[in-house]
C-alpha cells in the first residue's frame, strides 16, 4: 500500500471516522447514565468509564477494518496502549481528549483518530458530538466533525445523535476566519500536571510576556485547536500539556484550514517523539511571537 494514494487515503478517512463515532457511541452512554466515575493513572491523570468503553470500541472498528485494508498498520491508543505490528505507518486515537472537561460536565471535549507515515501525520479526525446541544438539553445532541487528509482540504459536517449512530450532515470546506488586528492575543496557553517544570516556567513567561489579551481555552487539546479554527480564540499554545494522541488529528485539520503549526523548529511537528511544544496561530508572524516570549 502507498500512503499517497488518494483512494487508499479516503479509504482510512473512512474507517477513522466510524471509528470515532463508534467510541462517542459509548461516550455519550455513558454520560447519558450520569455515571461516569474515574480514576488516576500516574497519579494525575484522570480517566473515566468514558475513557475505556470509547477506547474498546475504537480498538474493535480499527482492528477488523484495517486488517483487510493492510495487516501491517501498527495502532496506538490512549488507553488500550500500543497493538498491532511495529511499523512506520501507524493509527491513533484519543478515546476521550478533555476527560477533566468532560467530568465537569462540559461539551468542547473530543474523539479523535489519525494516520501517520515515518512520523508524519496524514489524516486527521476530531469529533466533538455535544458541542452545539449537549444530551442533556436533547437527546438528539448535536455536534461537529471536522477530518481532514494531507493536500486535501480540511471538511466539517455537522452531526445529530440517534441513540446508536449519528446523521452527519452535509460536508463543508473549513478556511480559517479572517484576522482582526490586534496588539494582543485571546489565547489558550494550558498549565497542566503533564508539563514537567521547564514546560510549565514556558507557558508562564508567555502568559507574563504582555501578548496575552485574555485566557481561555476547553480543556482538550482537540477543542483548543478547533476553537483557533472555527472562532473563539487566537492562539493555541501548547508547552508541553499536550502529546501526540491529541495533538496530531487537529494539526492535520489546522494546516488543511490553512493555520500555522509550528513545532519549535518553526514547521509543522514530526512525531518522532510523544510530546513537544506545539502551536496553532493565524499566520507565522504570531506563532513566531509565542515561540519567543516562551524563549523557544
Amino acid at each position: 500500500m502507498r500512503g499517497d494514494n488518494q483512494e487508499v487515503l479516503d479509504e482510512i478517512l473512512e474507517i477513522l471516522i466510524a471509528a470515532v463515532t463508534s467510541g462517542a457511541v459509548e461516550v455519550l452512554s455513558v454520560r447519558g447514565s450520569g455515571n461516569f466515575t474515574g480514576q488516576y493513572k500516574d497519579a494525575t491523570e484522570l480517566v473515566t468509564q468514558a475513557d475505556q468503553r470509547s477506547d474498546a470500541a475504537i480498538l474493535s472498528i480499527l482492528k477488523s477494518r484495517f486488517r483487510a485494508l493492510d495487516p501491517t498498520i501498527g495502532f496506538r491508543l490512549e488507553e488500550s496502549g500500543a497493538s498491532g505490528p511495529e511499523s512506520s505507518r501507524w493509527v491513533g486515537a484519543d478515546p476521550l481528549d478533555g476527560t477533566n472537561h468532560f467530568a465537569a460536565g462540559g461539551v468542547a471535549y473530543s474523539v479523535q483518530a489519525h494516520y501517520v507515515e515515518n512520523g508524519v501525520p496524514l489524516v486527521g479526525v476530531v469529533f466533538q458530538p455535544e458541542v452545539y446541544l449537549p444530551l442533556s438539553e436533547a437527546a438528539n445532541c448535536t455536534g461537529r466533525l471536522a477530518y481532514a487528509i494531507r493536500d486535501g482540504g480540511a471538511f466539517v459536517q455537522r452531526t445529530e445523535f440517534t441513540g446508536a449512530d449519528f446523521v452527519r450532515g452535509a460536508a463543508r470546506r473549513v478556511t480559517k476566519p479572517p484576522l482582526v488586528e490586534v496588539r494582543r492575543y485571546v489565547s489558550c496557553v494550558p498549565l497542566s500536571t503533564k508539563m514537567a517544570p521547564e514546560e510549565w516556567k514556558r507557558a508562564e513567561r508567555v502568559l507574563e510576556s504582555g501578548i496575552v489579551a485574555v485566557t481561555t481555552g476547553v480543556g482538550g487539546a482537540g477543542g483548543n485547536v478547533m476553537m483557533t479554527i472555527f472562532g473563539g480564540q487566537h492562539v493555541y499554545a501548547n508547552l508541553g500539556a499536550g502529546e501526540d494522541l491529541d495533538l496530531i488529528p487537529p494539526q492535520v485539520i489546522a494546516l488543511e484550514a490553512g493555520m500555522t503549526v509550528w513545532g519549535v523548529d518553526r514547521t509543522p511537528p514530526i512525531w518522532n517523539v510523544r510530546k513537544q511544544p506545539f502551536i496553532v496561530a493565524p499566520n507565522p508572524q504570531i506563532a513566531e511571537c509565542f515561540l519567543r516570549a516562551a524563549g523557544l
